[in-house]
């Protein structure tokens, strides 16, 4: 019998599955995991192994990262703000990196006029 996949190519349970991994949440075992989908260990790791599934757990990790951004750049704002001085040499060596210096203070992209 076919088991339906859907546009990323993964069928429900492999979705499901990527879903618990990836959880922040999920403080399991990839053997509990695998026990409460009723999937063999050796198939998840087959599933791994799949583009489809790495990209999928990709797109997951990138979207709980991104809905948490706001609320890690405030804390570390926070951390600023009271003189954490970890804090302030991340915020200065991220602010560089966006603006494309080099750790060295080189800056390793130009503005180049199209």
């Amino acid at each position: 019998m076919a088991t339906k996949r859907d546009k990323t190519g993964l069928t429900a349970k492999q979705r499901k599955i990527a879903e618990t991994l990836v959880n922040p949440d999920f403080s399991g075992t990839v053997t509990s995991l695998c026990a409460q989908y009723n999937v063999a260990r050796s198939t998840l790791y087959r599933w791994l192994e799949k583009a489809e599934f790495r990209n999928y757990l990709e797109g997951l990790v990138n979207q709980y990262a991104n809905s948490e951004l706001a609320t890690v750049w405030k804390a570390l704002i926070r951390r600023c703000a009271i003189g954490d001085v970890q804090a302030i040499r991340l915020y200065f060596d991220l602010r560089d990196r966006a603006h494309g210096v080099h750790d060295s203070g080189v800056k390793i992209v130009d503005d180049i006029p199209e």
